[in-house]
C-alpha cells in the first residue's frame, strides 16, 4: 500500500512539473518568430542609418 502511494505522489508531481513546463514553453516565441522580429529591427535600424548619411 505504501509504495502505491508513493508511486502515485511521484507520478502526480512529475504530472504537474511537465504541465507547467509545456504551458511556460508555449508562451515563449518560437525560432522563427524571433528570427522575423530580428529581421525588422535590422531593417529599421538601417533606414535610421541611410536617413542620417
Amino acid at each position: 500500500m505504501h509504495d502505491s502511494v508513493l508511486v502515485a505522489l511521484i507520478s502526480a508531481v512529475g504530472s504537474i512539473i511537465v504541465a507547467y513546463l509545456t504551458t511556460h514553453q508555449s508562451s515563449k516565441p518560437s525560432y522563427d518568430e524571433l528570427k522575423k522580429e530580428n529581421e525588422k529591427l535590422k531593417k529599421k535600424i538601417k533606414e535610421k542609418e541611410d536617413e542620417n548619411d
